[in-house]
């Protein structure tokens, strides 16, 4: 069977589970990473048991030998370093958010349009089955119409933590916000049409370290979102409806992430290791790419959240309600 051979830009954290799966999947190969310099890239080839390293991002890049890329950069990276691989010929799974703003994401899609290659968000959230469990309860009509979702997401980011850098991507609404902006989307099965938020932002950097945001969807749809980065650990959310309630609420530990689902007091657990997301995100992609079914919306799931973030921030700019823009 044909492997899509990847490579893999940044040294981070994630790639523990992000990297890690890409050996794993059944349809793919991880043959080299590259960090920021030269020796980055050796001491995480050498982790990792992976076969090349390279001085730098732009030499893994010019190898002719890597079909496709995962790049788990700093956010304020990702649109330049996405459009690098994607004029090198490379598909590209991008590490949430996407980019920076509506006008970066257009870009990039564009670009890989242009190449004809595959561009994605890295969304895992996508292969854990809490989440489709809850939508096809919805789909089902066990609470009714879905009215109301009320989302939350909170850690205590340590004070060096690269989220807390603004100048390069940081804080709570592009780090966790985006998760709430996505689950709210998905469930809904819509896209919303107003953006109301505010940032709270603290500390010397100036970032925001907590938001409180509206969204509203057609019919009379709201979507109710927190998140802060210096608060104890929260992720969950609900959804009520006409005749009834869908909680999930998400707890996680080193090696599980269980997913905790009540459909009108009925509860189910949904476990996972912390690899198995990413393994099936990875042969996803791959899956794709071999069979050719490239930007399959057309990249419409991309520039839908990246719009939708991009209202919330001008909300904030604005002090006032925002209409999301269509495209």
């Amino acid at each position: 069977m044909k492997k899509l051979r990847w490579g893999v830009l940044g040294t981070g954290h994630i790639i523990g589970k992000g990297g890690a799966a890409l050996k794993q999947a059944g349809n793919g190969e991880w043959l080299g990473v590259a960090g920021r310099n030269a020796e980055n890239g050796r001491n995480a080839a050498e982790r990792f048991g992976v076969p090349r390293a390279y001085a730098g991002y732009r030499e893994l890049l010019d190898d002719p030998d890597i079909d496709a890329v995962y790049i788990a950069l700093l956010n304020h990276l990702h649109a330049e370093w996405a459009m690098a691989a994607i004029n090198a010929g490379k598909h590209v799974l991008l590490e949430k958010p996407f980019a920076l703003s509506a006008g970066e994401a257009a870009a990039i899609v564009r670009a890989a349009r242009d190449r004809g290659v595959h561009v994605e968000e890295a969304f895992v959230w996508r292969h854990q089955e809490g989440h489709a469990f809850v939508r096809d309860a919805i789909a089902a009509g066990a609470i009714g119409e879905p009215v109301l979702f009320k989302g939350h997401f909170s850690f205590q980011a340590q004070e060096r933590s690269t989220r807390l850098v603004a100048e390069w991507g940081g804080g709570a609404l592009y780090d966790i916000g985006c998760y709430l902006v996505a689950w709210s989307r998905y469930q809904f099965g819509q896209e919303p049409e107003w953006a109301d938020c505010r940032l709270i932002r603290s500390g010397e950097q100036g970032v925001d370290r907590k938001f409180a945001a509206m969204l509203a969807f057609p019919n009379g749809r709201t979507a109710q979102l927190f998140g802060a980065l210096d608060m104890p650990y929260g992720c969950g959310y609900e959804i009520r409806g006409t005749e009834g309630k869908v909680e999930l609420a998400s707890s996680a530990d080193a090696q599980t992430v269980t997913h905790r689902v009540s459909v009108n007091g009925e509860t189910r657990d949904f476990t996972t290791d912390r690899v198995t997301p990413f393994r099936l995100q990875a042969e996803r992609f791959a899956e794709r790419v071999l069979r050719g079914e490239l930007l399959p919306d057309d990249g419409q799931s991309i520039l839908t959240q990246a719009r939708a973030m991009d209202a919330l921030f001008a909300s904030d700019k604005a002090g006032a309600r925002v209409k999301v823009a269509v495209k």
